[in-house]
């Protein structure tokens, strides 16, 4: 690939500036905020230390609370993909016609605020809510089965916020897979089942995995969701991190929290795109 040359790497300026300004300094902010005891009403102490990182790492309920969050989003990951790809599949092969008219109702959802979602699934997943009034009518369950405060709930509602992402992600990949491959592979006497095996799926790999990266990073840095329908029974990084810092006033371990998340996540992301052979071998999926 050629280098850009001087009048490219000039048009790039502004960005760099925007994403020096608006990204990098921010992330400074908060790596310099982490490595001083910051409580609010308290005078600081001089100098820097690793205080607030050795009280993260010591507590087993901190580090409970990191896995219960990496748990959690590794599990809407994957029911997310799971769910939405046969969602982008049948988008990507619909007519042309029927195409805007699906791609909206996948959109759909985005144009209205989480939080409004959210209450939405309170509505129906309460004890005295559509689902449960519906279980105990049809004389399925004696008694309202608690879905509020548990998994179950937030999961349901992270994954309603996550699919509609998941499914944009693959539509794109999946449309630009030639569908006369597909169609030589039955014509060769391959299967359904073979044929998105060995032709589909490894063609799509890409937008697979750029899709469920995307759909973690959302899900573990998620915190209306997991506030409102996990309520103080299940705390995950983004929740503690918010009552550090408004509760507590503990800007400086709040600060910690977030930069823990940010380096797994981020940590993950590469372990997760060496896996898959897209650090090196880029080349090889494109």
């Amino acid at each position: 690939m050629r280098k850009p040359g001087p009048p490219a790497a000039w048009l790039a300026a502004p960005l760099t500036v925007l994403l020096g300004g608006f990204f990098l300094a921010p992330l400074l902010l908060l790596l310099s905020q982490s490595l001083r005891l910051v409580v609010i009403g308290q005078p600081a102490p001089g100098g820097l230390t690793l205080q607030n990182y050795v009280r993260f790492l010591a507590d087993p309920f901190y580090l409970g609370t990191l896995r219960a969050t990496l748990v959690l989003g590794v599990f809407v990951t994957v029911l997310a993909v799971v769910l939405g790809y046969p969602v982008a599949y049948g988008l990507a092969r619909a007519r042309h016609r029927w195409r805007t008219l699906l791609r909206l109702c996948v959109v759909a959802p985005l144009l209205v605020s989480v939080v409004i979602r959210t209450y939405g699934w309170i509505v129906l997943l309460a004890g005295n809510g559509v689902v449960n009034q519906t279980l105990l009518a049809l004389r399925l369950v004696d008694e309202p089965v608690k879905f509020m405060f548990t998994y179950t709930g937030v999961t349901l509602g992270l994954v309603h916020f996550a699919l509609p992402v998941a499914i944009l992600s693959l539509v794109s990949v999946i449309e630009a897979v030639d569908p006369a491959l597909e169609e030589a592979a039955r014509g060769l006497g391959a299967g359904a089942w073979r044929t998105f095996l060995r032709i589909t799926l490894p063609l799509t790999l890409p937008g697979l995995a750029a899709g469920s990266m995307l759909v973690f990073s959302l899900t573990v840095a998620a915190f209306v969701t997991p506030a409102l329908m996990g309520g103080p029974s299940l705390i995950v990084l983004s929740t503690l991190i918010y009552q550090t810092m408004t509760v507590t006033l503990e800007w400086g371990f709040g600060a910690a929290v977030a930069t823990i998340l940010l380096v797994v996540a981020t940590g993950l992301f590469l372990l997760y795109q060496r896996l898959l052979g897209l650090a090196r071998g880029s080349g090889h999926f494109a």
